[in-house]
């Protein structure tokens, strides 16, 4: 297991003391630190110049250091942004939006794909960088091992696509029960009465969070309700399975159907052309999330947390944390949107 070294812990102690401080502040001197955390030279000194390093504590010949913590967000500080190493318009649009939104704030960005099937938690350690977006294969599956590595890291390491209820992970990405409830209550607007809902990813919190919410909220509004599970295995292209699956079980009794990503909506777009379902005017498609597909209008209707909100959102979390204001929320969840194209059909006689 990953182990952080004592002039690690005593820099993240450091800096949680300079969130209390103010510009202008005093700051204990490498002697009174020693003194204060009862620790050695050899300990206080590198946790020290990181602190200047990062601008956050400035020192003067005679009076000693000061807190500089607004300027402590440099311009041209390198963010590593990882992400993995798979064929997919999310990944590369969710790789844009941050990359995009890092270089308008003046930071130095650094891109680099995973192999699906790495670790890269074990690897985080060992990256040179003053801060982390990392695009997760797996939204919410950590060991013991991972979890330490993410709660311990001095540099800030912050997860798009992701909000999980763990104290101190820092992740951004949309607000789940409210997507379930947009979703839910869109549909029924339009007029829908019997909605399917297909998990059409791999079983996660994050997708049975949404879809889990998205059931209650249609049975609470009177709708019948259909769950297809296309039983989606891990490491395995997820739209074909669903292609596989549909070729097999699909015989719907709804009007309208929730598909748990853009993908696979695409990939149940295509299969329901195939059979000759008309969408919307025979079955209706609304995914969870949405992709920007080179050369091809957006037809598929979805819900999701816009990717410019989430980009912003992760970017103050790596502002504050690099100016040392370790008071700002590191986990956020961004208000979902519906992006109406020409998939969900208008039920008129439905509407009340």
């Amino acid at each position: 297991m990953n182990k952080t070294s004592k002039s690690d812990q005593l820099y993240r102690l450091l800096l949680e003391r300079i969130s209390r401080l103010s510009d202008g502040d005093n700051f204990p001197t490498l002697r009174e630190i020693m003194r204060e955390y009862r620790v050695s030279q050899f300990t206080a000194a590198p946790a020290l110049k990181r602190l200047q390093e990062k601008g956050l504590i400035a020192s003067h010949v005679g009076r000693g250091s000061v807190v500089t913590r607004t300027a402590g967000r440099r311009h041209g500080a390198t963010i590593l942004y990882l992400r993995p190493d798979w064929p997919s318009f999310s990944i590369q649009a969710m790789e844009e939006a941050m990359t995009g939104e890092a270089a308008a704030r003046g930071y130095h960005c650094e891109i680099l794909r995973y192999d699906i099937a790495a670790d890269i938690y074990r690897q985080l350690p060992g990256f040179e960088a003053d801060a982390v977006i990392l695009d997760p294969i797996q939204f919410d599956h950590f060991t013991a091992e991972q979890l330490q590595i993410l709660t311990s890291s001095v540099r800030p390491v912050v997860l798009c696509r992701s909000t999980l209820p763990v104290f101190n992970i820092k992740c951004v990405g949309s607000h789940l029960m409210e997507t379930g409830i947009t979703a839910a209550n869109y549909l029924y607007r339009n007029g829908h009465r019997k909605i399917g809902v297909l998990f059409s990813e791999g079983r996660s919190y994050t997708m049975t969070t949404v879809a889990d919410t998205l059931l209650l909220c249609a049975r609470t509004l009177g709708c019948e309700v259909t769950v297809l599970d296309a039983n989606i295995r891990r490491g395995v292209d997820s739209c074909r399975q669903t292609r596989e699956f549909l070729e097999r079980e699909f015989k719907p009794d709804f009007t309208a159907l929730f598909v748990c990503s853009y993908a696979t909506a695409r990939e149940t777009l295509a299969f329901l052309r195939s059979r000759d379902v008309a969408v919307p005017e025979e079955l209706s498609l609304l995914s969870y999330g949405f992709d920007t597909v080179p050369d091809e209008a957006p037809f598929i209707s979805s819900v999701d947390a816009p990717l410019p909100r989430q980009a912003k959102a992760v970017l103050d979390i790596i502002d504050h944390q690099l100016s040392g204001d370790l008071s700002f929320p590191g986990q956020i969840n961004i208000p979902p949107e519906i992006r109406e194209y020409q998939s969900v059909q208008h039920l008129s006689g439905n509407i009340l």
